[in-house]
């Protein structure tokens, strides 16, 4: 992307981990408002719009860690979690097997965000993150497979990778989009550790995942004005070698959206991807 980087579409702050923690022995703790203002730091960044990018040079989702395609869901109501589970389901798994050639698709939770800030939990993500912990790529794997009672082939080698599917429902999105950090501007010591504290996916606990801390080189992206129909998929974990680890999101206040802007409404949906190789 570095040849066609378009002017930025705006600058806008962005929290990111505070620098105290890049080589700390210890890791923050993140659940509410509080302990995000304590543990985190605004920078105001520029963020560039991608869609003429994308039009330019197609994002890889192993190369960038992120990309947008077309969906319309085919759920009438996607606050009805019986469907999801199955019509929208069903769809994801189509399209990440046609984006990733996986062997497995699991789509596993998924979460409506809306304009509502009263719960810490399902409010719009206020700070960079990304969903998982680095550390014990496989470990995590195995582990969510025994949760869900999944068997695979012994016969193979499997890899995984981890990818979140984002969407606008109700209407366009016309204020507080999502931004993602394009990977390949991302150094590998730039992502921190970090417990979140609250709920995550409907369970109550402590959970490993990763903040980044700033670094000027980080390009910050989103796709302006995305509609019903369009999702953006992004990479938030990877066991197999030399691709895109993860793309650490948040929401921002577009400082370019109307003053009379719908507030955004979203469904996110956490999948995880088997790949086999022979033995």
């Amino acid at each position: 992307m570095n040849t066609l980087d378009p002017k930025p579409y705006c600058e806008a702050p962005i929290r990111y981990l505070g620098k105290q923690w890049k080589g700390s022995a210890e890791s923050a703790r993140i659940g509410d408002r509080g302990s995000r203002r304590k543990n985190t730091e605004r920078h105001t960044v520029p963020i560039i719009d991608c869609r003429d990018v994308q039009r330019k040079k197609p994002f890889d989702l192993d190369r960038e860690g992120f990309l947008l395609a077309k969906m319309s869901p085919a759920a009438s109501d996607l606050r009805d979690s019986e469907k999801v589970e199955t019509l929208y389901y069903a769809q994801i798994k189509a399209l990440l097997r046609e984006l990733t050639g996986a062997d497995h698709v699991f789509p596993y939770q998924h979460q409506i965000r809306t304009e509502d800030s009263s719960d810490f939990n399902n409010a719009y993500a206020r700070f960079i993150h990304s969903d998982y912990g680095m550390e014990n790529r496989n470990k995590t794997a195995t582990t969510a497979l025994a949760e869900w009672g999944v068997e695979l082939a012994q016969n193979k080698k499997w890899d995984f990778a981890w990818y979140n599917l984002w969407q606008p429902i109700d209407w366009e999105v016309q204020q507080n989009p999502l931004a993602i950090i394009d990977f390949t501007t991302l150094e590998r010591e730039d992502l921190i550790g970090y417990y979140y504290t609250g709920d995550a996916g409907g369970r109550g606990g402590l959970f490993r995942s990763t903040m980044p801390v700033f670094n000027p080189g980080h390009r910050v992206c989103f796709f302006s004005r995305m509609q019903t129909d369009e999702i953006l998929v992004f990479k938030q974990l990877e066991t197999r070698k030399g691709r895109a680890l993860s793309c650490p999101h948040t929401s921002f206040d577009d400082p370019n959206a109307p003053s009379d802007a719908l507030p955004r409404r979203s469904i996110e949906t956490r999948t995880m991807c088997a790949f086999a190789t022979e033995v």
